[in-house]
């Protein structure tokens, strides 16, 4: 049995579904994640269009904390 892995990075339509906002503001929300990564990490990975998966949910209180 192979374990399916999700992806490392997700884009503006999962945020747009999750959260239920235009897709202007999903980019806005994928700036905005993306900028206090690099602060918090300047050795971060960063992919415009993009966020980190996990830096996403933890933002959105879907795991852990942020």
């Amino acid at each position: 049995m192979t374990e399916e892995r999700l992806p490392l990075f997700i884009g503006v339509d999962t945020i747009k579904a999750d959260l239920g906002v235009s897709r202007a503001k999903a980019y806005e929300v994928i700036k905005e994640l993306n900028a206090e990564m690099k602060a918090q990490n300047p050795r971060a990975i960063v992919v415009n269009g993009k966020v980190n998966r996990i830096w996403y949910e933890e933002a959105c209180l879907l795991t852990g904390a942020h």
